[in-house]
């Protein structure tokens, strides 16, 4: 006989709407989660949801998990990424954790429960829990986008990170600059200690001295790009050059430039990182690093259905994709004339 919701309910002594916010990835009071999968492992739920009316064992869905579904670089990727799934008839469900680490592990559990066949993943800052391991134990493939997980080993889809920043701050300085100051991500992730490091090699390869005061940090945010470059520019020496190491920073410091009644290229020249329409909005429009969300997306599906036919050569792998420079009107050079 099957075992249904209230068969679950029952056995973990708690309401059939309870387990279904459960299955939907809500956050439960916690003795109400545990009694609820230990239930469903106890009476084999989730095999049996399988079992029922999924061909071949397979849900024909991927789950997909990031941070925050405003994020338009993660957002941008999954839909190149769904167009490649769709064309072997597989859909995508997608949930985000809003950087929690516990919100990331809900989120796991709910789209295991939903049997999904593979798993697209942006951690961000989260770390590798026994709900992630569970999914090579089950031979469910991982594939993380850009950013790393160390002491998992699974299919990863990266940017050049360290590459961008340097060609970045490389730009900056055969334009003349050497007080460039850097906007950029938490250290605790792989993104921002990367970019971070690429800012650092351009400085030493062209024998130019780091400044504490010239790093900051914008954490991701359009707040701390803003914070990040009110700090600069209320310097004794503020810099000639401000380059930020994410869309949503670059923003804020474009909002802080514009109030501080700061000219772009005139005063200061600025390079930030994604191409978005706001980029080419701006004026003068912005030279940025653009990430190859297309690509990224193409990759990262093409992967998980490699896995998913049973093609495991060479895992795990890690692809490593450039990044481009869009040479616009925001940088001049330090002699006072304009390089765009």
């Amino acid at each position: 006989m099957s075992v249904t919701v209230r068969d679950v309910a029952k056995k973990a002594n708690v309401s059939v709407g309870t387990v279904s916010r459960f299955l939907n990835g809500y956050k439960l009071r916690e003795s109400n989660r545990i009694r609820i999968e230990e239930a469903i492992k106890e009476l084999g739920f989730r095999e049996n949801f399988i079992a029922k009316g999924l061909k071949n064992n397979r849900s024909m869905t991927i789950g997909v998990v990031l941070a925050s579904l405003t994020d338009l670089f993660a957002t941008s990727v999954i839909t190149a990424a769904e167009r490649v799934l769709a064309q072997d008839n597989y859909s995508i469900v997608v949930c985000d954790f809003e950087s929690s680490q516990e919100k990331l592990e809900q989120k796991l559990t709910f789209l295991k429960s939903r049997s999904v066949d593979g798993l697209i993943l942006f951690p961000g800052s989260c770390t590798v829990s026994d709900e992630l391991r569970e999914y090579l134990t089950d031979k469910i493939p991982v594939v993380i986008v850009n950013d790393d997980m160390p002491g998992f080993d699974t299919d990863k889809i990266t940017v050049d990170n360290v590459n961008a920043s340097f060609r970045a701050a490389e730009y900056l300085i055969h334009n003349n600059h050497r007080d460039i100051a850097i906007i950029n991500g938490d250290q605790g992730t792989y993104t921002g200690r990367e970019r971070y490091n690429g800012y650092l090699e351009a400085l030493r390869t062209y024998d130019i001295p780091l400044r504490d005061e010239y790093v900051t940090y914008g954490h991701f945010s359009n707040r701390g790009g803003y914070t990040a470059t009110k700090q600069l520019l209320a310097l004794e020496h503020p810099p000639s050059a401000i380059y930020t190491t994410n869309y949503y920073m670059t923003f804020g410091a474009i909002i802080a430039i514009n109030e501080s009644k700061v000219k772009i290229p005139d005063d200061i020249s600025f390079i930030g990182f994604d191409r978005f329409e706001l980029s080419d909005v701006i004026n003068p429009p912005l030279t940025v690093v653009e990430q190859p969300t297309k690509r990224l997306g193409e990759l990262a599906a093409s992967t998980v259905l490699r896995r998913l036919k049973g093609d495991y050569e060479g895992f795990p792998v890690e692809h490593s994709v450039n990044t481009k420079l869009i040479i616009k009107e925001s940088v001049s050079r330090r002699d006072g004339s304009s390089d765009s």
